[in-house]
């Protein structure tokens, strides 16, 4: 499936989900590096409010990581 993101920031949440869900090791790598280089074009501080997002979603989604 293919997705279209209105904003980097979009794109930056999809590809920090994918990192930590991805099924392999390479996967992840591959995700990690988008990541990387959507957040390069990103202010700082977007860039942590994303993972920010994205942490807290993963926490609630698998509350029993936290513990």
């Amino acid at each position: 499936m293919t997705r279209e993101f209105k904003t980097p920031a979009q794109a930056l949440a999809a590809a920090l989900v994918l990192a930590v869900t991805a099924p392999t090791d390479a996967a992840c790598a591959d995700c990690a590096g988008m990541a990387e280089s959507i957040a390069g074009g990103m202010d700082s501080v977007d860039v942590q409010d994303v993972r920010d997002v994205v942490e807290i979603c993963l926490s609630m989604l698998n509350p029993k990581a936290e513990q």
